[in-house]
Formats: C-alpha cells, structure tokens, sequence
C-alpha cells in the first residue's frame, strides 16, 4: 500500500461528550491541534495512528480515515474519471497544510491531506 492512512478523524455532533467518552474508557489526552476545537490523541510510542478528534460540520457522527497523499491536486483532479466525487473542495490549515473530502463511487467517506508546513 504506498498511501496508508495516515491519521484517522471522529467527527462528533458532541464534542464534549466525545472527547469525555474516549478520555474515559481509552485513556486519550485530546490537544488541541492548529484549532481550538480540532483536538487530537496522539498515539505516543503505541502501535497505531493518531485520532482527532472534532466538531461533525453537519451535525452526523462520523469516522473517517485521512489518507497522506504528496500532491492533494493531482490526486483530487482523478478522482471524478474513476467514479468519485469531491465533496469538500481543498481547505487550507494554517501550518499543517491542506486537505480535502471525497467519496468513491460506492459512497464511502475518505480525507486526504498534503502535509505542508509553509501553509
């Protein structure tokens, strides 16, 4: 697999409530990360990825994989000649880089995200 995931984010209608529950029942430590409310647990020396943790823009609770991709327009301009679907076009994080949300032609949600400091 040359793109693994790279982080993994629960979008949560409840953040508070999230973020409590996870702290709780796993042992999180939720910081925030290049927003107030984007929070992440970071996986520390353990086996495994670091999960964030955030407001559902919509309102549905949601997990979905973020996939590290080096260059976010090239991957996004193939994505609608193999079925799939930009749904949230590129978005800049200030010093972090870039991201975007899309859908593969069954439906299922994937991030991706070019890391770039200078962002």
């Amino acid at each position: 697999m040359s793109r693994p995931v790279s982080y993994v984010e629960v979008q949560s209608p409840d953040l508070e409530a999230s973020t409590g529950f996870f702290a709780a029942v796993f042992g999180w430590e939720p910081q925030p990360f290049a927003a107030p409310d984007y929070l992440v647990a970071p996986h520390g020396d353990a086996p495994g990825i670091d999960t964030a943790l955030l407001p559902a823009r919509d309102g549905q609770a949601r997990a979905i994989p973020v996939i590290r991709v080096p260059d976010l327009d090239a991957v996004l301009a193939t994505v609608p000649e193999h079925g799939g679907t930009v749904v949230v076009p590129p978005f800049t994080i200030g010093g972090v880089g870039r991201g975007a949300y899309l859908i593969d032609p069954a439906g299922v949600l994937v991030g991706v995200h070019m890391y770039d400091p200078a962002a």
